[in-house]
């Protein structure tokens, strides 16, 4: 008798530290912040569909998360791809202009501000738009001219950078026949990198020609590296 009540008790004991633990679990709740961040995953393994689709939740979830907008900024624009399907580039730039009147995360050690401008000033290079490739590449340009500090790179992708922002908008003044701030960015470009051959500085007509081929060799040339 006196050892089946001793391993009642022992039971007992058990069965309420168990009860015990559970009342002390928390149920976890996925934040905008885990939603937002779970996304860049997808949209650093290139899955763009499915990243825009948790960039949307965290935006449900929390709709003042900037960096929840920069996401969707940054998914529509790849989503519109190589065809640059406006009505995707719209969605994405659209993104972009609500993350830049969202407060910034103060806990966050990425520059989403720069990010947005950087993504506003490619979504309009790809739709044709040279103003507004100047006027927020100037923006982003300003905005991250900070001494003794690196360029800028994308947080979600090493390959893309400030030299990226400089030959769009070096493109985009060539277009709009402003020569010699196209040499000022190219200028840059050649003295950041191992490029070989100097800047085309010749504004006539067929320095205009040579200065349109350097432009497209060094968006290739910075694709790589």
């Amino acid at each position: 008798m006196t050892y089946q009540f001793k391993k009642a008790s022992i039971y007992l004991v058990i069965a309420l530290s168990l009860l015990s633990v559970e009342s002390c679990r928390k149920k976890y709740f996925a934040t905008a912040e885990d939603m937002a961040e779970y996304g860049w995953v997808l949209y650093k393994s290139k899955d763009y569909i499915n990243s825009n689709s948790w960039f949307n939740d965290a935006v449900i979830k929390d709709i003042d998360w900037q960096d929840a907008y920069n996401g969707l900024g940054w998914s529509y624009s790849q989503l519109a791809g190589a065809t640059a399907q406006h009505v995707l580039l719209d969605s994405g730039i659209n993104n972009f202009m609500t993350a830049l009147t969202k407060p910034k995360d103060e806990w966050n050690i990425t520059d989403v501000q720069a990010e947005v401008l950087a993504g506003l000033t490619f979504a309009y290079h790809a739709k044709g738009n040279d103003s507004k490739v100047l006027q927020f590449g100037s923006v982003f340009l300003d905005s991250t001219a900070k001494p003794l500090t690196p360029g800028w790179i994308f947080s979600h992708d090493s390959l893309l950078n400030y030299l990226d922002v400089r030959i769009v908008m070096a493109s985009s003044y060539f277009a709009k026949g402003k020569f010699d701030s196209t040499i000022i960015q190219v200028k840059v470009i050649v003295d950041s990198t191992k490029y070989s051959k100097p800047a085309v500085t010749d504004t006539t007509l067929l320095g205009r020609k040579k200065m349109a081929e350097q432009l497209k060799e060094l968006q290739e040339y910075l694709r790589t590296k």
